[in-house]
């Protein structure tokens, strides 16, 4: 009877509260956005990428990324697809975020709207429907795009590196 140990997962690393790549999360922004237009049929899915993280690395020796050498592990032509699921449940992971935080701003601003219906006298319940309009959009926008949208990139991050430890001990 084997005992099966889970990966060791490492957590992404920040500097002055910005991500940055290591070996243990090699996380690529170019990668992640060529996993998209390849996802949405807008390029094909081949060029050269490292043999270690599958970051796009073009004519270079080496991964900007993890560091990986050539010599050491060849580069791909192609992007695993188990990888691009990993990126593709990034996304979704921050999207998700981003719209319950967007939807939350929407009906806070409904709530804040219907209340003043009840409470306004006569004509300026016209400040509700106003509101109700305009809250809502800013609202949405505030709570989806600049209150929780680092709190989403993080917990894509954290995601990320998890699924990452466990596609790396499978390969």
């Amino acid at each position: 009877m084997s005992t099966g140990t889970a990966p060791t997962v490492s957590q992404p690393t920040y500097r002055d509260g910005d991500f940055v790549p290591t070996r243990e999360v090699p996380f690529s922004s170019d990668l992640d956005e060529l996993i998209a237009e390849i996802r949405a049929g807008r390029a094909p899915n081949i060029g050269r990428f490292c043999g270690y993280c599958s970051a796009p690395i073009g004519q270079e020796h080496s991964c900007g990324i993890c560091g990986e050498t050539t010599d050491r592990t060849p580069a791909v032509d192609k992007i695993d697809r188990d990888l691009a699921q990993i990126y593709h449940a990034k996304r979704k992971r921050e999207g998700l975020y981003v719209h319950l935080a967007a939807w939350t701003g929407i009906l806070l601003a409904t709530a804040l709207s219907i209340l003043m219906i009840l409470l306004l006298p006569g004509w300026t319940k016209a400040f509700a429907i106003a509101f109700l309009v305009l809250g809502g959009y800013f609202a949405g926008v505030f709570f989806g795009n600049v209150l929780i949208q680092g709190v989403a990139y993080r917990a894509g991050l954290n995601m990320f590196a998890r699924r990452w430890s466990e596609w790396r001990s499978q390969s």
